[in-house]
């Protein structure tokens, strides 16, 4: 079969995480460009550009453009790829704002282009599997879903304080930059739309008026005694351990020292520039009667998510790793993992990173006009859950309907 060629316009974390399946599954997938401004070249590529209007100006041969650049850079990118006739792999959120994430579908739509977004858990064998046991009808439809999605208290100092999603001005909410990926498991689970939203949430912890007395801006020039006793120490996230560092493409100890004195990652957490909740609850309505509980957290000390989805007849529990399900009448389930999942590889996400590419791959090669207009359309569901949930929380949960 013809391989596919992608031109990657920013090579942070996600746009190298995708580019390695080229990289793994050169038959497959060709990267021929790469566009950014400062580390272009840790992806390897034919042709590389500084700045990405630059190469789509050039108008490079090639079938897909990845957008995996800052939030608030995805939607003019987007427009101008799909109107030069590019498929688009959209790292989420398709735009902080729903006029402009509208704008980017109806585009695709007239243009008849495929958007796939980055909501990688729906390509794991673990969702996967979630998916296969409601659709197989054996434990009857979805009743309510409660879900928390705990996202460690290291991973949320880092991006949602100290990082790049730590400010919705400059950004998203956080709803939509990291629970994006939740409502569209619920979308995808339940299989209908949602009706409305109600929201509840707020900043508990990482205000100034919680510095401890005597704190310094900056962990480097915070007194030991402090210090050592911070579990938010910089120099205990980045330089200390490792959990972190996977996320720079220069995590050498002397990068991950300048990076604490120089950045807003060594920055005290009581100090950044952090406007979105630490915290937040959604409710949710969908079409047919089926309810979901919501919870994002922050306050945990591991980046997991567990869920119970009741059925009419029978349950699924699940704490990201392994599932206990139960059919009423005691029969046993005999659903399992869907066999295109099976393979495990070795991206990240549960393998949801090299799945998403794979089934972009698979989509293209098909070509199939109702297939690329239904993953299009699907794309924007989550979306519009997000920012209906952020709307109700400014206003105090007052309940929101969708459109």
């Amino acid at each position: 079969m013809k391989r596919l060629k992608a031109i990657v316009l920013g090579a942070g974390y996600r746009g190298r995480a995708y580019a390695e399946y080229a990289a793994e599954h050169p038959d497959q997938l060709e990267i021929v460009g790469v566009a950014d401004p400062v580390q272009a070249r840790v992806i390897p590529a034919k042709y590389y550009w500084n700045d990405w209007r630059e190469c789509l100006d050039d108008h490079p041969e090639a079938d897909i453009v990845m957008v995996t650049m800052p939030d608030s850079l995805h939607h003019e990118p987007a427009i101008m790829a799909l109107k030069s006739g590019y498929h688009l792999l959209l790292e989420k959120p398709i735009s902080p704002t729903e006029d402009e994430c509208r704008e980017v579908i109806e585009c695709a739509l007239a243009e008849k282009r495929l958007v796939i977004v980055g909501h990688i858990l729906r390509y794991t064998a673990y969702f996967a599997h979630v998916k296969a046991l409601i659709d197989s009808g054996e434990l009857g439809e979805v009743v309510s879903i409660a879900h928390q999605e705990s996202a460690g208290f290291w991973k949320v100092a880092h991006s949602y304080v100290r990082g790049n999603w730590a400010n919705s001005k400059k950004s998203s909410p956080i709803i939509l930059a990291k629970c994006s990926h939740d409502f569209d498991l619920f979308v995808w689970w339940i299989g209908r739309k949602c009706r409305r939203v109600t929201s509840f949430g707020s900043i508990k912890l990482f205000r100034r008026e919680n510095m401890p007395r005597g704190a310094a801006t900056r962990c480097v020039d915070c007194p030991p005694y402090i210090e050592r006793r911070c579990v938010w120490s910089a120099r205990n996230m980045y330089v200390d351990h490792d959990e972190l560092k996977y996320l720079f493409a220069d995590h050498s100890d002397d990068a991950m020292r300048k990076l604490i004195e120089e950045t807003e990652y060594g920055k005290c957490v009581y100090q950044a520039d952090n406007d979105v909740p630490d915290h937040q609850t959604v409710m949710l309505e969908f079409e047919g009667g089926a309810t979901v509980s919501h919870v994002m957290t922050g306050f945990t000390e591991k980046n997991v998510r567990t869920t119970r989805i009741a059925m009419t007849r029978g349950e699924i529990i699940g704490d990201g790793e392994n599932l206990d399900v139960c059919r009423f009448d005691g029969n046993t389930v005999e659903t399992g993992v869907p066999s295109v999942y099976r393979i495990p590889n070795r991206s990240r996400h549960g393998g949801g990173d090299f799945n998403l590419v794979s089934e972009m791959i698979r989509i293209l090669r098909r070509n199939d006009p109702d297939e690329i207009r239904e993953t299009t359309e699907e794309a924007l569901q989550s979306h519009l859950i997000c920012f209906a949930a952020e709307r109700s929380r400014l206003a105090g949960g007052k309940v929101i309907e969708i459109n």
